[in-house]
C-alpha cells in the first residue's frame, strides 16, 4: 500500500468513526474545552465509552 493510499484509508477511518460516534466525540471535545478534568481522564473515559458501544453492536 502506498503512502497516499494509507493516508486516504486513515481519513476514511476517522470519517466513519465520527459519523458513527458523533455524539460521544462531540461531548469529548466540549469537555476538553470546558471541563476541569484532565484531558487524559476525559479521553480515557471517551475511549471506554466508544469501546462499550462497539461491543453492543
Amino acid at each position: 500500500m502506498t503512502h497516499i493510499e494509507l493516508r486516504e484509508n486513515h481519513v476514511d477511518m476517522w470519517r466513519t468513526l465520527f459519523d458513527e460516534q458523533r455524539t460521544a466525540l462531540t461531548l469529548a471535545v466540549e469537555m476538553l474545552s470546558r471541563c476541569h478534568l484532565s484531558p487524559v481522564e476525559i479521553l480515557t473515559k471517551t475511549m471506554m465509552a466508544l469501546e462499550g458501544a462497539q461491543q453492543d453492536c
